[in-house]
Protein backbone atom coordinates (compact mmCIF):
# COMPACT_ATOMS: atom_id res chain seq x y z
CA UNK A 1 0.00 0.00 0.00
CA UNK A 2 1.29 3.44 -0.91
CA UNK A 3 1.17 6.47 1.36
CA UNK A 4 0.37 8.67 -1.62
CA UNK A 5 -2.94 8.37 -3.41
CA UNK A 6 -2.26 9.43 -6.99
CA UNK A 7 -5.92 10.28 -7.51
CA UNK A 8 -5.84 12.68 -4.55
CA UNK A 9 -2.57 14.15 -5.80
CA UNK A 10 -4.13 14.71 -9.22
CA UNK A 11 -7.24 16.34 -7.75
CA UNK A 12 -5.07 18.54 -5.52
CA UNK A 13 -3.06 19.71 -8.51
CA UNK A 14 -6.27 20.46 -10.39
CA UNK A 15 -7.65 22.39 -7.39
CA UNK A 16 -4.43 24.41 -7.16
CA UNK A 17 -4.61 25.25 -10.86
CA UNK A 18 -8.26 26.28 -10.48
CA UNK A 19 -7.32 28.49 -7.52
CA UNK A 20 -4.54 30.13 -9.52
CA UNK A 21 -7.00 30.80 -12.33
CA UNK A 22 -9.53 32.31 -9.90
CA UNK A 23 -6.89 34.55 -8.34
CA UNK A 24 -5.69 35.62 -11.78
CA UNK A 25 -9.27 36.38 -12.77
CA UNK A 26 -9.79 38.53 -9.64
CA UNK A 27 -6.58 40.46 -10.33
CA UNK A 28 -7.61 41.11 -13.94
CA UNK A 29 -11.08 42.22 -12.83
CA UNK A 30 -9.50 44.63 -10.35
CA UNK A 31 -7.14 46.05 -12.97
CA UNK A 32 -10.03 46.43 -15.41
CA UNK A 33 -12.16 48.26 -12.83
CA UNK A 34 -9.23 50.51 -11.89
CA UNK A 35 -8.66 51.38 -15.54
CA UNK A 36 -12.35 52.18 -15.99
CA UNK A 37 -12.28 54.39 -12.90
CA UNK A 38 -9.21 56.22 -14.18
CA UNK A 39 -10.77 56.81 -17.62
CA UNK A 40 -14.03 57.96 -16.07
CA UNK A 41 -12.18 60.41 -13.84
CA UNK A 42 -10.00 61.63 -16.71
CA UNK A 43 -13.06 62.16 -18.91
CA UNK A 44 -14.89 64.11 -16.18
CA UNK A 45 -11.82 66.26 -15.55
CA UNK A 46 -11.38 66.92 -19.25
CA UNK A 47 -15.05 67.88 -19.62
CA UNK A 48 -14.74 70.25 -16.63
CA UNK A 49 -11.68 71.92 -18.16
CA UNK A 50 -13.38 72.45 -21.53
CA UNK A 51 -16.47 73.86 -19.83
CA UNK A 52 -14.22 76.26 -17.93
CA UNK A 53 -12.50 77.35 -21.14
CA UNK A 54 -15.87 77.92 -22.83
CA UNK A 55 -16.98 80.12 -19.92
CA UNK A 56 -13.75 82.11 -20.07
CA UNK A 57 -14.15 82.63 -23.81
CA UNK A 58 -17.68 83.89 -23.26
CA UNK A 59 -16.54 86.58 -20.81
CA UNK A 60 -17.03 90.02 -22.39
CA UNK A 61 -15.22 92.31 -19.97
CA UNK A 62 -12.13 92.07 -17.72
CA UNK A 63 -14.18 91.97 -14.50
CA UNK A 64 -16.26 88.99 -15.69
CA UNK A 65 -13.06 87.29 -16.84
CA UNK A 66 -11.41 87.83 -13.42
CA UNK A 67 -14.48 86.55 -11.56
CA UNK A 68 -14.65 83.42 -13.72
CA UNK A 69 -10.95 82.80 -13.31
CA UNK A 70 -11.23 83.12 -9.53
CA UNK A 71 -14.18 80.75 -9.44
CA UNK A 72 -12.15 78.08 -11.26
CA UNK A 73 -9.50 78.00 -8.53
CA UNK A 74 -11.65 76.15 -6.02
CA UNK A 75 -9.30 74.05 -3.92
CA UNK A 76 -12.21 72.60 -1.99
CA UNK A 77 -13.92 71.09 -5.03
CA UNK A 78 -10.65 69.81 -6.46
CA UNK A 79 -9.60 68.28 -3.15
CA UNK A 80 -13.00 66.62 -2.72
CA UNK A 81 -12.79 65.11 -6.21
CA UNK A 82 -9.31 63.81 -5.47
CA UNK A 83 -10.42 62.37 -2.13
CA UNK A 84 -13.40 60.67 -3.78
CA UNK A 85 -11.14 59.18 -6.45
CA UNK A 86 -8.70 57.94 -3.80
CA UNK A 87 -11.57 56.48 -1.77
CA UNK A 88 -12.84 54.59 -4.81
CA UNK A 89 -9.34 53.28 -5.60
CA UNK A 90 -8.90 52.17 -1.99
CA UNK A 91 -12.27 50.39 -1.98
CA UNK A 92 -11.42 48.65 -5.25
CA UNK A 93 -8.02 47.48 -4.06
CA UNK A 94 -9.36 46.47 -0.66
CA UNK A 95 -12.23 44.51 -2.20
CA UNK A 96 -9.95 42.70 -4.63
CA UNK A 97 -7.48 41.85 -1.86
CA UNK A 98 -10.31 40.58 0.33
CA UNK A 99 -11.63 38.29 -2.41
CA UNK A 100 -8.17 36.89 -3.09
CA UNK A 101 -7.59 36.35 0.65
CA UNK A 102 -10.86 34.39 0.90
CA UNK A 103 -9.84 32.18 -2.02
CA UNK A 104 -6.41 31.56 -0.48
CA UNK A 105 -7.93 30.90 2.95
CA UNK A 106 -10.21 28.19 1.54
CA UNK A 107 -7.26 26.59 -0.24
CA UNK A 108 -5.14 26.68 2.92
CA UNK A 109 -7.95 25.00 4.87
CA UNK A 110 -8.18 22.30 2.21
CA UNK A 111 -4.40 21.82 2.27
CA UNK A 112 -4.37 21.58 6.06
CA UNK A 113 -7.08 18.93 5.91
CA UNK A 114 -5.08 16.95 3.36
CA UNK A 115 -1.93 17.16 5.50
CA UNK A 116 -3.96 15.97 8.51
CA UNK A 117 -5.22 13.02 6.46
CA UNK A 118 -1.65 12.21 5.39
CA UNK A 119 -0.47 12.27 9.01
CA UNK A 120 -3.30 9.87 9.92
CA UNK A 121 -2.24 7.52 7.12
CA UNK A 122 1.38 7.72 8.30
CA UNK A 123 0.27 7.03 11.87
CA UNK A 124 -1.70 3.95 10.79
CA UNK A 125 1.20 2.58 8.76
CA UNK A 126 4.01 3.51 11.15
CA UNK A 127 6.14 0.64 12.39
CA UNK A 128 5.98 -0.40 16.01
CA UNK A 129 7.94 1.94 18.25
CA UNK A 130 7.41 4.98 15.99
CA UNK A 131 4.56 6.31 18.12
CA UNK A 132 6.70 9.08 19.70
CA UNK A 133 7.75 10.32 16.24
CA UNK A 134 4.14 10.30 15.05
CA UNK A 135 3.08 12.18 18.19
CA UNK A 136 5.77 14.81 17.53
CA UNK A 137 4.55 15.13 13.93
CA UNK A 138 0.94 15.56 15.07
CA UNK A 139 1.98 18.09 17.70
CA UNK A 140 3.99 20.07 15.15
CA UNK A 141 1.02 20.07 12.81
CA UNK A 142 -1.30 21.36 15.56
CA UNK A 143 1.23 24.05 16.51
CA UNK A 144 1.55 25.18 12.91
CA UNK A 145 -2.24 25.40 12.68
CA UNK A 146 -2.40 27.50 15.84
CA UNK A 147 0.35 29.82 14.62
CA UNK A 148 -1.45 30.22 11.27
CA UNK A 149 -4.75 31.07 13.00
CA UNK A 150 -3.04 33.62 15.27
CA UNK A 151 -1.26 35.22 12.33
CA UNK A 152 -4.49 35.33 10.35
CA UNK A 153 -6.35 37.04 13.22
CA UNK A 154 -3.51 39.55 13.65
CA UNK A 155 -3.50 40.33 9.94
CA UNK A 156 -7.27 40.90 9.94
CA UNK A 157 -6.99 43.19 12.96
CA UNK A 158 -4.16 45.15 11.33
CA UNK A 159 -6.21 45.53 8.15
CA UNK A 160 -9.20 46.79 10.15
CA UNK A 161 -7.03 49.26 12.05
CA UNK A 162 -5.48 50.53 8.81
CA UNK A 163 -8.91 50.84 7.17
CA UNK A 164 -10.28 52.78 10.15
CA UNK A 165 -7.20 55.01 10.15
CA UNK A 166 -7.57 55.77 6.45
CA UNK A 167 -11.27 56.54 6.87
CA UNK A 168 -10.53 58.87 9.81
CA UNK A 169 -7.74 60.62 7.90
CA UNK A 170 -9.97 61.07 4.84
CA UNK A 171 -12.73 62.49 7.01
CA UNK A 172 -10.36 64.89 8.75
CA UNK A 173 -8.83 65.97 5.44
CA UNK A 174 -12.29 66.55 3.99
CA UNK A 175 -13.31 68.65 6.98
CA UNK A 176 -10.08 70.66 6.84
CA UNK A 177 -10.54 71.24 3.11
CA UNK A 178 -14.12 72.43 3.60
CA UNK A 179 -13.05 74.76 6.40
CA UNK A 180 -10.17 76.12 4.31
CA UNK A 181 -12.58 76.68 1.43
CA UNK A 182 -14.98 78.58 3.68
CA UNK A 183 -12.13 80.67 5.06
CA UNK A 184 -10.83 81.42 1.56
CA UNK A 185 -14.33 82.31 0.41
CA UNK A 186 -14.74 84.71 3.35
CA UNK A 187 -11.41 86.42 2.69
CA UNK A 188 -12.26 86.85 -1.03
CA UNK A 189 -15.51 88.55 -0.12
CA UNK A 190 -13.67 90.95 2.18
CA UNK A 191 -11.09 91.81 -0.49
Amino acid sequence: MSLFDTEKLHSTQKANLDLLQQISSKVFEGVEQLSQLQFKTLRASSDDHFDSFRKLLSARDPQAFAELQASFAQPTAQAERLMEFNRQVYELISGTQSEIAKLAERQIETGAKQVQELVEVIAKNAPTGAEPAVAVLKSALESAGSVYESAQKAAKQAAEIAENGIAAAASAAGQATREAGKAAGGSRKQA
